[in-house]
């Protein structure tokens, strides 16, 4: 309770530990191991891997940006406040805005494609016709009533659902690495020459591999919620990003060695090459890699569904969202009707997609979309970095730190950019940019009325719900602000 007898979040309900897995989680390794890889393999062949090693390297440049601003101001409203306090009022909501695009959208394009999955498979081996909705609609249902039960419940479920599915696919890695294919050589995969265009593909996988490796900020809007967050929350996001390279980047190698380094063309072209290589390798164990999926899709959700929500509620407070956003239960001490706002969007946006279009295209499209929206959002708070460290702690600016790491990041994401809408893609890939910038534009009309009808609404979010560190331990003060 708050000294006015209001409920609140619940204060150091979150270790290091689970902060981690909120990270790895968010990221959702083996969704994007089984969805993102043949694409990445389009461009890079078996030299995946390389493709990986620079993608993750290049977002610890991006992910410095919210370890330092955790460092100095750790906040449930995560990139809200670090990019209002870095940019102003307009620049921090319209990066908010697009954050709430990237989180909406990229967990139901998840929830779809595993429904859609799951009646194809279901057809194929029993002819059993049901519904893709049927699935994503009950993934959507167990994701919103574990996140509204608590924060100690859902984050309990994320480490446990995102460990099984680490260890199911680091398992499959393995027998990949045990039962090499026919004329697989094992320096293949590490030799850059053996990629399309040589080093042209490699740089043209790190594309998708940057993209696969987006939700390492997830930590950052627990901060209320963590022990000691004025460090665990940034130790949280480089280690869950670091955790998640290396499994790419072994797990990547693996699969070219399983399916056959010199055949990654059709491993490209293969609409889910991982079910044919569990079929082929594990026989009636197949089944554990659509567990794996299955995990992995309700704790991108949960994770997203964590995240958002506080941001939502974080805004609330400030009065950038209706009231109620601001609300906690006063039994589960979460923000629930924020987290039942998110769950209906995902839901209407992936239904649209899905029946408008057809279901096999929900994941690209709207991980597309979610792909634009965080590269805005990750640009913008690198910009914000700067100018947030040049005004407030000139004592403590680094040029490298504050400057050259967060430009280099930029940098890359303009190049990500550049790629996602250029050449033109097929229909109805084709339609995302605009999409995007429709709902991007969706913001500015909203702004506007929000402060004229509450002035000074937008400026609360750089001190709303923003603590301070208290000591070198990483303690934060949450009343001081």
């Amino acid at each position: 309770m708050s000294p006015g007898g209001d409920p609140q979040l619940r204060r150091n309900a979150l270790g290091l530990g689970e902060l981690v897995f909120q990270g790895v989680t968010h990221i959702g390794p083996a969704a994007n191991m089984m969805f993102a890889f043949p694409i990445i393999a389009l461009a890079a062949g078996p030299v995946m891997p390389l493709s990986l090693l620079l993608a993750t390297i290049l977002c610890v440049f991006i992910a410095n940006t919210v370890v330092e601003f955790s460092r100095y101001m750790p906040s449930s409203g995560g990139y809200y406040s670090f990019a209002t306090r870095g940019l102003g009022a307009v620049g921090g909501f319209m990066a908010t805005w697009s954050y709430l695009v990237y989180e909406f959208v990229g967990p139901a394009g998840v929830a779809g494609f595993f429904g859609y999955l799951i009646s194809d498979i279901l057809r194929a081996e029993f002819a059993m016709i049901v519904p893709w909705w049927t699935f994503a609609l009950v993934t959507f249902a167990l994701i919103w009533w574990l996140t509204r039960h608590g924060i100690r419940l859902s984050m309990q479920i994320t480490a446990l659902l995102g460990g099984l599915e680490l260890l199911i696919m680091l398992a499959l890695a393995i027998t990949f690495l045990i039962h090499p294919a026919p004329g697989s050589s094992y320096l293949a995969p590490l030799t850059p020459s053996m990629a399309p265009n040589h080093y042209g593909g490699i740089v043209g996988g790190m594309v998708l591999s940057i993209l696969s490796l987006s939700g390492f900020e997830a930590p950052a809007p627990l901060a209320q919620e963590s022990r000691r967050a004025g460090t665990s929350v940034g130790q949280a996001v480089m280690l869950s990003l670091l955790a998640t390279g290396v499994f790419y980047i072994f797990t990547s190698y693996a699969s070219a060695i399983g399916w056959g380094t010199g055949n990654m063309a059709a491993f490209a072209t293969n609409p889910n090459p991982y079910y044919d290589l569990g079929h082929r390798l594990w026989g009636a164990g197949w089944w554990l890699i659509v567990f794996a999926l299955f995990n992995s899709s309700v704790a991108v959700g949960l994770a997203a569904t964590n995240s958002a929500s506080r941001v939502l509620y974080t805004m609330g407070r400030a009065g950038t969202m209706p009231a109620r956003f601001g609300r906690i239960h006063p039994k589960y001490q979460t923000p629930t009707f924020a987290i039942a706002v998110q769950q209906v969007f995902g839901i209407v946006s992936m239904m649209i997609v899905g029946l408008l279009m057809s279901p096999e295209n929900i994941f690209n499209f709207l991980e597309t979309i979610g792909a634009l929206a965080v590269i805005v959002l990750y640009a913008m708070a690198n910009l914000a970095l700067t100018s947030y460290m040049r005004r407030e702690h000139r004592d403590r600016f680094s040029l490298w730190k504050h400057v050259v790491v967060p430009w280099i990041g930029t940098l890359a994401l303009l190049r990500v950019l550049v790629v996602t809408v250029w050449p033109i893609p097929d229909w109805p890939y084709n339609l995302v940019p605009y999409v995007f910038i429709a709902g991007f534009l969706l913001g500015f009309p909203y702004m506007w009325w929000i402060e004229a009808r509450n002035p000074g609404a937008l400026q609360k979010g750089a001190t709303m719900l923003v603590g301070s560190r208290a000591s070198a331990d990483g303690d934060v003060n949450w009343d001081g602000n």
